[in-house]
């Protein structure tokens, strides 16, 4: 009882007003916390079937999320009783695992492979459905003698970044997709250090804007369609080469997928070995977290700086400087009433 009752005091609860609400809370929670998951809680039935979306969305953004609801007793699941949802089987789909717990005894064993899972691999959510006759079952439990699983990330190996490196070196006009994977591995700082080291600019995707702050001379812009800059979409097309990490090739990014293969040639790295080659076919794939790959990519780098191996990418990177300037958006109208452009200018 003792462990138990420090455990729940470090629990803050936030009552939320709507249980799909609660499971974008929880996602929130995980994206303005690192190393933390934000976990959400519902009752049985709607509660679940209203958490979807959230889990939809944490599982394309990879988000892990750990979605907790009540259950009708396991005697009547199956049965028609008041509320009783296969939750489980809705939100499969959706999460790197969905389970009802049967018996007492397991629900132990089955929160420590839900953290396991959710922080193993390409990150994402789970949900755990708990019938209320499991919930008030005692049994016996001694959580100081439990350890978390230990958390698999795929790594790149030296020579696959060899390999790598060197077709961004061959190339004349190389660029970096910098994925949300890269901010998830907290390696934003690895990849400004390469994108130094190489002299390559960088085109965020949406949810990798901030792995290079917006104002760095290797930031290229935005592409691809809705969040994309014109520049960003202008040098894309220049380029030769392209080095996605972390990255999904999802289309909001792409846009057309025979206009953004056009002419340029790519290697992908992403901790989810299923996604390379997903969307099309990469000249290089690397299975491997973004942080580890990086990490090798800055040694790698380093020394080939130092032997004076690596090209001047001086006028390329500014070329891209050149269009960030030259195609802006305009946003100094003069319109009555006062469009919304002129208000956010800065």
């Amino acid at each position: 009882m003792t462990a138990a009752r420090a455990a729940v005091e470090i629990i803050d609860h936030t009552l939320a007003r709507h249980a799909e609400g609660a499971s974008h809370m929880a996602e929130g929670y995980t994206r303005t916390h690192p190393g933390n998951i934000g976990v959400c809680l519902g009752t049985s039935g709607p509660a679940g079937t209203d958490m979807i979306t959230g889990l939809c969305s944490a599982t394309g953004d990879s988000i892990p999320i750990l979605c907790i609801t009540g259950q009708a007793p396991t005697a009547v699941i199956h049965k028609e009783d008041f509320q009783a949802v296969d939750i489980a089987a809705i939100a499969r789909p959706v999460t790197k695992m969905a389970v009802t717990v049967l018996e007492a005894a397991q629900v132990p064993g089955v929160f420590q492979q839900a953290f396991h899972l959710m922080r193993s691999g390409r990150p994402g959510p789970v949900l755990i459905d708990l019938p209320v006759d499991v919930q008030l079952t005692e049994i016996e439990c001694d959580p100081d003698t439990y350890a978390p699983l230990p958390i698999h990330r795929p790594a790149a190996t030296r020579a696959q970044i060899d390999k790598a490196l060197g077709m961004v070196n061959a190339a004349r006009r190389p660029l970096i997709v910098a994925g949300g994977g890269i901010i998830g591995a907290d390696a934003c700082a690895l990849l400004v250090e390469f994108a130094e080291l190489t002299g390559t600019p960088v085109v965020p995707t949406l949810m990798g804007w901030g792995a290079i702050p917006d104002g760095h001379e290797l930031n290229a812009g935005m592409v691809g369609l809705q969040t994309s800059h014109r520049y960003g979409n202008a040098t894309f097309l220049e380029s030769d080469f392209v080095l996605g990490i972390g990255n999904p090739w999802a289309n909001r990014h792409t846009g057309r997928l025979d206009v953004y293969t056009r002419g340029r040639t790519f290697a992908h790295v992403d901790i989810d070995p299923t996604q390379i080659g997903r969307i099309f076919a990469p000249a290089y794939g690397i299975p491997s977290d973004a942080g580890a790959a990086l990490a090798l990519f800055v040694e790698a780098a380093k020394e080939l700086k130092a032997a004076g191996a690596l090209p001047d990418r001086t006028a390329w990177a500014a070329a891209a400087q050149h269009r960030r300037a030259a195609l802006q958006r305009r946003t100094h109208f003069d319109d009555v009433p006062i469009k919304p452009q002129r208000v956010g200018r800065r």
